[in-house]
């Protein structure tokens, strides 16, 4: 252990100038250092992994069922879902655009779902559901933080 009158000793550096005054254990504190994806995104991803695992589920047994019609009718009814899957597999590396545009392909999940219990299909609730908590999850305050991390 050295001392300040003793050889070897290095004095500390100057913090850096200019940089903003983060408080301590925000995301921001250490802009380099690897952090953990927080919990909510991480289950507004498996979320999307879900919605979109049912969703080609769901079109394969309506092909099977109803034939190409009803195949394509599941299918255009996916979209918003496969938006919602494509930007789940960009959440480790993107910033705040890929949670809104998950956040807007998730409320059209929501429409989605809900015009499907208005035509009277009960698939439509776990639409809906799905969607809701996504939007839920992705709404929340950690997963701000997360998005607006600084990029390496």
């Amino acid at each position: 252990m050295s001392y300040q009158n003793q050889h070897g000793w290095n004095a500390p550096p100057n913090p850096q100038q200019g940089m903003p005054p983060y408080p301590p254990g925000s995301y921001q504190s250490y802009p380099m250092a690897q952090l953990p994806m927080p919990g909510s995104v991480r289950a507004a991803r498996v979320l999307a992994y879900v919605a979109a695992g049912l969703a080609g589920l769901g079109t394969v047994v309506a092909g099977a069922m109803a034939g190409p019609a009803g195949a394509g009718a599941a299918l255009g009814s996916a979209i918003p879902v496969i938006g919602v899957f494509i930007c789940a597999l960009r959440f480790a590396r993107s910033g705040n655009g890929a949670k809104v545009t998950a956040i807007v392909f998730a409320s059209l999940v929501i429409l989605f779902g809900l015009g499907a219990l208005g035509r009277g299909i009960p698939a439509g609730t776990i639409q809906l559901g799905l969607g809701i908590a996504i939007v839920a999850t992705l709404s929340q305050r950690q997963s701000g933080d997360w998005f607006r991390r600084p990029q390496r």
